[in-house]
């Protein structure tokens, strides 16, 4: 019994903390100015994706846009900036 006082003053201070931390994630996210440009198709076709090519797998992590993409036995990694709309890495491998 004499070690209650500090654990329930220690969930206290825990449950605000966490209750704050929450609420401020939500409203960073409703009121946050950063906004992503899809780029228009035109933009896309600077990509220079070939017609026979495969795309394996497609992510957007933060405003990048990461594709795989598969032609014949090679395979290329595309990085794609959604903000500039612009290419920013482009790897190849065998």
């Amino acid at each position: 019994m004499k070690y209650l006082k500090p654990i329930v003053i220690l969930m206290a201070v825990l449950i605000f903390f966490g209750t704050s931390a929450i609420i401020y994630i939500i409203f960073d996210k409703l009121f946050s100015k950063n906004e992503l440009i899809f780029p228009h198709k035109d933009e896309l076709k600077q990509l220079q994706i070939n017609e026979n090519s495969e795309i394996i797998n497609t992510n957007i992590s933060d405003d990048k846009l990461i594709l795989t993409i598969k032609l014949n036995q090679n395979y290329q990694i595309i990085i794609y900036d959604l903000k500039s709309g612009k290419q920013l890495y482009f790897f190849e491998t065998n």
